[in-house]
């Protein structure tokens, strides 16, 4: 088989399997669901005869998204466009570490070797990641999912949903993330400062007019 073979085959199976409302995006596909969406792909290596595989996936919502968008643009921040940006998400690779996915990476071969990938993720995202998210498929829960936990990142996710939401811990995290800060590139710190100067001079009710909704 060719990497052209495996994706082509991958591609096929994924959006049968993902079902009814799935939408091919440049490199994955977007599923929407209420006030959200969850964004799936996944990468392939070509080694030899042989050809590793993983998965990726993310949710956020076009609210957040079109928020974000603008604040990138209106302060010329150093991250890239996306009408689908993530808001929180992970890999097949981190899922392993932490045991929550029984296999570190597919290497596919044969057909068959897809075809297993195929289902066995299909039925992850489908049966394990979806289900608390479509039964609460609103902005409000994805900004408590994200904020469950303050991580020293440059990731702006949690700050901007949470002044969406205008949620009681904005000044924590944003205090959270400015000590962090300390230690970031100076690149993020200033599109930590831009971020933070945007939303403290915006309320709630103008981001989500910003944000389309």
């Amino acid at each position: 088989m060719k990497k052209s073979d495996v994706k082509k085959l991958l591609d096929r199976e994924f959006k049968l399997r993902l079902g009814k409302g799935v939408k091919k995006a440049k490199y994955n596909w977007i599923k929407p669901f209420g006030d959200l969406y969850i964004r799936f792909g996944y990468g392939i290596v070509d080694s030899d005869n042989s050809f590793p595989s993983s998965f990726y996936y993310s949710i956020g919502s076009l609210l957040f998204s079109n928020t974000m968008n603008h604040i990138i643009k209106s302060k010329k921040l150093n991250i890239q466009e996306d009408k689908y940006i993530a808001a929180i998400g992970t890999g097949q690779i981190t899922l392993f570490d932490e045991g929550r996915y029984p296999v570190l990476e597919y290497d596919i071969y044969t057909e068959q070797d897809a075809q297993k990938m195929v289902d066995e993720v299909s039925d992850y995202i489908l049966n394990t990641i979806l289900p608390p998210w479509e039964a609460n498929p609103t902005v409000e829960y994805l900004e408590k999912q994200v904020n469950s936990e303050v991580k020293d990142s440059p990731n702006f996710s949690g700050l901007i949903l949470s002044k969406i939401v205008d949620g009681s811990d904005y000044e924590l995290i944003k205090n959270t993330l400015v000590n962090y800060s300390n230690d970031w590139s100076e690149f993020d710190k200033n599109d930590l400062i831009q971020v933070i100067e945007f939303l403290d001079n915006h309320s709630s009710e103008e981001l989500r007019l910003l944000g389309g909704l």
